[in-house]
Order: C-alpha cells, then sequence, then structure tokens
C-alpha cells in the first residue's frame, strides 16, 4: 500500500494536472487481498501468492511471488482491451530478490495462453529483463530501461505509457526509454487476460519477490502524475520560467522526502535544506536527491538559466551653456527610466532632451526583453555666466611653491610668466621668489564669455636658525648642552644621544664625535635648519675627584650624590656603603646618584663610604673610594 504526498504548485514546465482518479480502470492496493477498488470490480484471483509487508512495513499491505507458481490473474474486461490506436498506462511498486535463474521475469502483463513463448504474442505489459525495466508488446520488446534493480529496502516505480505506437518508460519518476514512431501497435484478440507475477494466462516469465499498489489507466498519465505516484521529489522555483538575471536570486523548493541534498553547492544558501535561495552566477542544472523516512532515495533537477544584464550603450558626458538644451540617449533594451525626471523632455524614452539649470547627472535603468535591469549614467555640465573662479589670495615661505587654479573656461592665459611652469593651464604651479600679483584671463569658448581675474601671493621669509653648543666633551665634561634660536618650534634629527629631539635646548651624550641637525619653523609654518658638531676630545683630564658632602633636602640644590667631571665613563660601578658595611646603593648608569634613601626610607645624617670603579674615553681604569656626609 502506498501513501500519497501531498504536493506544490508545480511551474508550467510540468503540464496538466493531478487527478489519480481521472481514467483509472483498476487499482490494487492489496491491502490484504487483490481485489480492485477503482469500482470497476476488475478483482484478482490470487495463486500461490502471499501477503507481505509493503514499503512502508506495514503487514499485509503487499504481496509476495515466489517466482515458480505464484501470481494473480484477473479476469477478462473490455476495460483494458485496448485497441491498436487507443491510450493506457501500467503503474506498479517492486522489490524484486536476486537470483532467479530465467532473465525475464513478468511483472503486469496482457497475454493469451500457449505454452510456446515464442507464439505466446503478448499483448502488451512491463517486464525485467535482467533486472532492468522492459516494456512494450509481444516477445520483440520496445523499451529498455538503464537503472539495475538491486534487492534492498528502497522499492522501485515502474510505470508504462502507450498511445498510438507512441511508448515511454519511467524508473523512480525519471524517463528512462522511449518511442514516439512505432508503426506496430498492440493487439486486440478479446481473450487474452492480465496477470501480474507471470505472462498472462500462459506459462513461463516467473516474477519473484514483491508486488504493491498497481493502477491500470485509460489514458497516458503526464510527467506530473508520474511523480506524484512515484514519491518522485517535487520542484518549484519561485519564476515560472527558470531564469534568472546575473545578480539575482531565486527561490528553490522540494517536497515529498525527508532529507534533501543539492549538488552543485555554487550559488545556493544551503545544500541541506528543502528551499535553498539560487543565486547561481552562470547557467545552472542543479540535482535534488531526497531521501524518504526508511532511507530511499529519489532525484530530480532544474536548470537555472542566467541572462546577462543589458549591455548599455549611451551618449557622452557633455557642457553646455546655461539656459540651453542637449539630446541625451541610451541603447540596449526595450524600456528605459531616466531619473532625474524633472528637467527631462520625457524619462522613460531611450532619447530624452535634457535642460537642466545646474549641473546634472542623469542615471537611466535599462530594463532587456528578459526583464534584466542594468543602469549608466551621462552627466551634462552647466556652464554658469560669469561663474568664473581664481585661487584666493595666499602665503607661501620663501623657496616653496603653490598651485594656482582658475575655473570657468577652456582657455588661460597667466601672467607674470617667468615664475610659472606653463602659463596656458588652468592651473599652473607658481614658484615666486618675491611677492607677486598673478592675473589670469579666462575665455569660455562655449559660451563666448571671458574675464580676468587676480590673485595675491605672498613670499614670507625664512627663520634665522641657528644652532649652538655649551662645550664638546672631553675627559672631564661628558655632556654638552644644546641650543637652537631663530624659530618657534625645534625639531632635531633622531639621535639616541639626545636627551629630547622637540627641544630647543636638549642634552647631548655623545660617545665619538657627532654632528646634530636641527629644523626649526616658525610662526608661518615656514622653517630652516641648522647642525652644530660636538667633538670627542682626549683632553681635559681631571683628578676625578668625588664631592665631600651632600645634601638631600628637595630644594634643588646638591640633593643627590653622583659621578660628576669624570668625561665620558662606561662600565661603571658606583656602591654606596653604611657605617655597619652594607650596601645601600649600586648603579651601573654612569649618571646615576643617590638620593640619601635606602629601600624608600630616608637615611641618616651622617658618614657613608663610596667605592667607584669606572672608565672613560681618556683611561681604562679608574678606582675611587672615599667617604662623605650626608647632611640634613
Amino acid at each position: 500500500m502506498r501513501i500519497f504526498l501531498v504536493l506544490l504548485l508545480l511551474p508550467c514546465w510540468l503540464s496538466g494536472q493531478v487527478n489519480l482518479s481521472q481514467g483509472l480502470i483498476a487499482h490494487y492496493p492489496f491491502n490484504g487481498n487483490a481485489n480492485d477498488v477503482s469500482g470497476n470490480n476488475i478483482n484478482g484471483v490470487v495463486t500461490n501468492a502471499s501477503l507481505t509487508t509493503d514499503k512502508m512495513g506495514a503487514a499485509n499491505s503487499a504481496y509476495y511471488f515466489n517466482g515458480s507458481t505464484a501470481y494473480i490473474l484477473l479476469p477478462f474486461s473490455n476495460l483494458y482491451n485496448f485497441a491498436p490506436q487507443d491510450s493506457f498506462s501500467i503503474s506498479v511498486w517492486i522489490l524484486p530478490d536476486l537470483g532467479n535463474s530465467w532473465p525475464a521475469q513478468a511483472i503486469v502483463v496482457k497475454a493469451p495462453p500457449h505454452p510456446d513463448f515464442t507464439l505466446s504474442t503478448w499483448n502488451y505489459g512491463t517486464y525485467l529483463l535482467s533486472y532492468k525495466a522492459m516494456n512494450g508488446y509481444a516477445y520483440n520488446h520496445i523499451l529498455n530501461g538503464t537503472t539495475t534493480f538491486v534487492n534492498n529496502p528502497c522499492w522501485y516505480n515502474m510505470i508504462v505509457t502507450y498511445k498510438n505506437g507512441a511508448w515511454k518508460q519511467y524508473i523512480n519518476g525519471n524517463l528512462e526509454s522511449s518511442d514516439l514512431s512505432q508503426t506496430r501497435f498492440i493487439l486486440q484478440d478479446g481473450t487474452s487476460r492480465i496477470a501480474f507475477g507471470k505472462k498472462g494466462e500462459s506459462f513461463g516469465d516467473w516474477y519473484k519477490g514483491k508486488m504493491d499498489e498497481v493502477r491500470i489507466y485509460n489514458r497516458v498519465l503526464n510527467q506530473q502524475e508520474v511523480n506524484a505516484l512515484s514519491d518522485k521529489i517535487n520542484l518549484t522555483l519561485s519564476s515560472t520560467n527558470f531564469a534568472v538575471c546575473k545578480g539575482d536570486s531565486t527561490q528553490l523548493n522540494a517536497s515529498g522526502a525527508s532529507s534533501y541534498f543539492w549538488s552543485p553547492a555554487s550559488g545556493l544558501s544551503g545544500t541541506t535544506i528543502a528551499n535553498p535561495k539560487a543565486s547561481p552566477a552562470q547557467t545552472t542544472t542543479y540535482t535534488i536527491t531526497g531521501t524518504n523516512a526508511i532511507g530511499c532515495p529519489s532525484k530530480d533537477s532544474l536548470t537555472i538559466t542566467v541572462n546577462s544584464l543589458p549591455t548599455i550603450s549611451k551618449s557622452t558626458d557633455v557642457t553646455i551653456c546655461h539656459n540651453t538644451t542637449t539630446q541625451i540617449w541610451a541603447t540596449g533594451g526595450l524600456n528605459y527610466k531616466w531619473t532625474p525626471s524633472i528637467t527631462l523632455s520625457d524619462p522613460n524614452i531611450s532619447n530624452p532632451i535634457a535642460s537642466p539649470s545646474n549641473t546634472t547627472q542623469y542615471v537611466v535603468l535599462v530594463t532587456d526583453i528578459n526583464n534584466c535591469k542594468n543602469t549608466d549614467s551621462v552627466q551634462v555640465a552647466v556652464r554658469i555666466p560669469n561663474n568664473f573662479t581664481i585661487t584666493p589670495p595666499t602665503n607661501i615661505c620663501s623657496l616653496d611653491s603653490v598651485r594656482l587654479n582658475a575655473n570657468g573656461g577652456d582657455l588661460y592665459s597667466w601672467t607674470p610668466t617667468s615664475s610659472l611652469n606653463n602659463a596656458t593651464l588652468k592651473n599652473p604651479l607658481a614658484s615666486p621668489s618675491v611677492n607677486t600679483t598673478y592675473s589670469v584671463a579666462i575665455t569660455d569658448t562655449l559660451c563666448n564669455n571671458t574675464t580676468t581675474l587676480t590673485t595675491d601671493i605672498t613670499v614670507l621669509p625664512l627663520p634665522r636658525v641657528i644652532a649652538n653648543k655649551s662645550n664638546d666633551v672631553d675627559c672631564s665634561f661628558g655632556q654638552a648642552a644644546l641650543l637652537a634660536t631663530g624659530a618657534t618650534t625645534y625639531r632635531w634629527a633622531a639621535n639616541s644621544t639626545l636627551s629630547n629631539t622637540n627641544s630647543n635646548n636638549p642634552i647631548a651624550s655623545p660617545t665619538a664625535t657627532t654632528t646634530y641637525y636641527v629644523v626649526g619653523t616658525d610662526i608661518n609654518n615656514c622653517n630652516s635648519n641648522d647642525s652644530i658638531t660636538v667633538e670627542l676630545k682626549n683632553s681635559g683630564t681631571g683628578n676625578y675627584n668625588m664631592p665631600s658632602a651632600f645634601t638631600p633636602n628637595n630644594d634643588g640644590l646638591n640633593d643627590c650624590y653622583k659621578i660628576n667631571l669624570w668625561g665620558v665613563t662606561s662600565e661603571v660601578e658606583f656602591s654606596i656603603y653604611n657605617r655597619w658595611g652594607e650596601r645601600i646603593f649600586y648603579s651601573k648608569q654612569p649618571y646615576a646618584c643617590w638620593d640619601g634613601t635606602y629601600k624608600n626610607v630616608p637615611q641618616n645624617p651622617g658618614v657613608y663610604v663610596y667605592m667607584v670603579k669606572a672608565k672613560n674615553n681618556c683611561e681604562n681604569e679608574i678606582f675611587r673610594k672615599g667617604t662623605l656626609l650626608l647632611i640634613r
């Protein structure tokens, strides 16, 4: 027994409607017997076939045929005794067993009794031949399927249709074979009966396996009805012509299965849902595999055609005079819509007349025969009367340049020319050495307007930046104070021996003769530069004495005890000990000093011992040891 699925409304390519009662002359759902439920009472007589489970596992809802003695024979009926020019369709579900010794197996066959197979010309029917579908008439069959039937949990639906010599064969809803030009026709003998599981009233071609849901129609089923009978996955699109414009998307919808898989994945919002959104970049055939509740698959496919967007040709951008018009145009489609529309003669034609009062960008939306849309634009620039402009007066620093700019015309002539790179440009580069007034004659050849405009360029002097030093460094002085004057702000070239590169008086601590460079900027943002060299000399050797006392009282005078006047010192070890021999200060930094504390605790006034080991640019080894007095 089969359960029919509720179908979605299908697009126009699946012609016709689903009406599974129209033309139904016999229907055998095998619900515990072989009776015909169509209303025509063509009830079958069961011989050796046994009731079994159907494809959904329901008991006593299908028949099993043993391949040797089991069959179901129908009584003769003129309802299925079709004439050669008549139409009919047969639908049947089967699950064959493997290992049948005879290659041909009769499924639903109308044939007269005869012991000789070759002489028992069967009128029409559906067969298996080497486990592939076979349909037609006589033992010279017409249609051969491509699907190999195997014994698995998934049943197979076989449908054959006939009309006036034209045959079609469907397996699981897919058309596998057809012959539309036959000159031989089925026979009408008035006596032959239909049998399920063997060749009519003849012996042989026994079927082995399960069978369910046999239907016989006196008409040709359409594809939509074939889909319904075969549980084929039903597909719809949001559009009816299976075409989209490049860059657009459409909604796919599938029904009739428990799970889904779409391929290819490109352009799909998902591959395992029933209703992905498709945005293919090019014409693509999508295949959907649907699986029912017991894991049996069914496939279908559709092709989405991707139409290119209209290729637009258009008029070039144009400049017009105030209070005049121009015609703009575009081609490449069937329909046109221009915006803004207020200054156009007709915004819905390909070539409207434009009369803008100001420069306007007109955008056109072009629609082609496939209802695909594309846009482009045309700019109409409007020359406003007396709309001539020139660079306003400005200041520059001496030796600098400035870009002049004039607008409103086609021809430009600047004076004086000596400090310009090109006096006929609308935007020449000016490099005056003194304050200069520039004039430009502007001609608008389009609208026949001319004018002369002027602008002043003031040349500001550069600041006089001078760099000085307090001293060179030697065996006594390890640092030098630099001083820059003549500007407002200063920037020294990056150098790790300077205390501050943005100060006008940084401290320099060079370890070799060094030239320091500074740039000074004044209030007009003009700048100039200078440099000063601090030499490293091997003169001024001192006694390398240490102070005898210091007063760390934060008055800014003698608050810290340190090495002083030892030149450019290096590899310093500077220690201070209290009266009990405990080291309370230690550093290897040349300019480190003791502030009179130990572990952040101010030390008592009194005598302390210092010890210094170092070397400088004049001597490789200096050692001093002595006492100092801490006074508070």
